[in-house]
């Protein structure tokens, strides 16, 4: 049992050294329980944050996370936190943020005010929002204060894995009224063949009795 627990702490050990090579130290892996407080939802915060909303076996994810990394170098000496979030292991956060699609930035103003990010997901174009504040240009929204539970069944019922259920479950119920189907059909044939043969026999001792 004891090797058992000691094999399995190993593995996640393994898989958090994996996890955190994905970002460079500049980078602030969030997760559920401290996402709010870090940023300070609802308090006085120090500095604003841009907050990378990511699936890591995503392909887009996947493409800008050195991107990212590579911001968070270019702009180190500004005053704000770059911060990165994995929505697949943070329901919590997808949720109250609504995260709808991905990868997607956003950026947290002192006020607790979000801008989300509409641009391009390159170099340039986040550098470009970055430099000039463009955020000023869009339309800012207060953090909601609880998680959209909604929105949240909706995904899951519409979400991959749902589907796929569904589908072999429609598959399961296809299969099963293809072979009551097919054994209605050898049924009715055999009940067919019964009539054939009874009409037969009748015909045959009409045809005899005529003879006697």
């Amino acid at each position: 049992m004891h090797i058992y627990l000691i094999l399995i702490s190993l593995v996640l050990t393994i898989y958090g050294v994996e996890k955190s090579k994905l970002f460079s130290y500049r980078i602030i892996a969030l997760k559920d329980y401290d996402f709010f407080n870090q940023l300070q939802i609802d308090k006085k915060m120090e500095k604003p944050w841009l907050v990378f909303f990511f699936m890591e076996h995503e392909e887009k994810s996947k493409e800008f996370i050195p991107i990212f990394d590579k911001l968070a170098e270019e702009f180190k000496a500004t005053n704000m936190y770059f911060s990165a979030v994995d929505i697949y292991e943070n329901e919590d956060v997808r949720d109250r943020i609504v995260i709808s699609t991905f990868p997607q930035l956003i950026y947290f103003d002192m006020n607790s005010l979000m801008y989300r990010y509409n641009g391009e997901f390159t170099f340039e174009s986040v550098s470009n929002f970055v430099r000039n504040e463009e955020w000023n240009k869009l339309q800012g929204k207060k953090v909601p204060k609880e998680i959209n539970y909604w929105k949240r069944t909706l995904r899951k019922l519409t979400g991959f894995v749902a589907i796929l259920i569904y589908s072999i479950i429609f598959t399961i119920i296809a299969v099963i009224c293809y072979f009551q189907n097919r054994s209605h059909t050898i049924l009715l044939k055999k009940i067919r063949r019964i009539d054939i043969a009874q009409q037969n026999i009748l015909e045959k001792k009409k045809k005899y009795m005529k003879i006697e």
